[in-house]
């Protein structure tokens, strides 16, 4: 299985895309497993020729002639999840910011939020436009292709109350700070903040807060590897917390994830092969 990652070349995709990727594997290739992660990130995928089974944290995306396109969304999972890829695949995943997709899709991000793996279809035009995109065999033009597609579906979107409040919960000053707190710093109540982070980022704010800080802690980490069993403490109450909360994120001990996450993209994306 090869995966390769894009930045956006476009100035308007940088500011709502985080990246792209091509995964592509052969029907040679024995089948590959990982676990992924809860993250920050809008995650929109196109699969050529697959049928995808999901059942409780497990996902399977199998080749499947009969089926031309698969396209699906994930936004909500706040637990670890085994990927599995059997047969040959071809694939692009787009990994929108957080609130990113809003700038792209006619309706609430919550309007498309069905289940855990939900098929995606938010344009009339738009599997039959990433069909043709799939097929482009020239990987840097078929990213062009997506670009200029997502492009084609802009339009303005802006709420200044979570674009705020997602500020204010990036800064590592603030990760320990309550739900109640960003309440009273922008003057809004927490039904209304609840109801604006379920509209357009399917994840409640705790939940938001919780990757944010486990991914600040993993960071940390990276920045500093001297510092085993520091650094990824820095941000949490104390050490049964940041365990606890590492077990619930990944599955695994703090000391068990970071020696067998494999890291891509400068650690954007994080998976446990298996």
């Amino acid at each position: 299985m090869t995966i390769k990652i894009y930045r956006p070349e476009s100035l308007l995709l940088k500011k709502y895309i985080e990246c792209f990727y091509i995964l592509e594997k052969t029907d040679e290739e024995k089948a590959t497993a990982y676990f992924t992660f809860p993250s920050i990130y809008t995650i929109v995928t196109i699969s050529e020729q697959t049928e995808t089974m999901v059942s409780p944290n497990k996902v399977i995306t199998k080749h499947c002639p009969s089926n031309s396109i698969e396209t699906n969304l994930v936004c909500n999972f706040n637990e670890p999840v085994l990927v599995s890829y059997e047969g040959k695949i071809n694939e692009i995943t787009t990994y929108f910011k957080p609130l990113g997709i809003n700038a792209f899709i006619p309706n609430d991000l919550s309007y498309y939020n069905s289940g855990t793996f939900p098929d995606f279809n938010p344009h009339l035009d738009y599997k039959n436009a990433m069909r043709s995109i799939l097929s482009i065999d020239d990987q840097d033009e078929r990213i062009k292709a997506l670009e200029h597609y997502w492009i084609s579906k802009f339009w303005p979107f802006e709420n200044v109350l979570l674009e705020n409040i997602i500020t204010e919960m990036q800064d590592k000053s603030n990760l320990n700070q309550s739900i109640s707190e960003f309440s009273l710093k922008t003057g809004r109540s927490r039904t209304t903040i609840n109801k604006q982070f379920d509209q357009h980022i399917c994840k409640t704010p705790s939940q938001f807060k919780k990757i944010i800080r486990f991914r600040a802690a993993i960071q940390s980490h990276l920045e500093d590897r001297n510092k085993i069993g520091l650094s990824y403490n820095l941000d949490y109450f104390d050490q049964s917390h940041m365990i606890r909360d590492f077990k619930k994120l990944t599955g695994f001990t703090p000391k068990i994830f970071f020696s067998k996450t494999a890291n891509l993209e400068r650690s954007q994306i994080k998976w446990i092969f298996i």
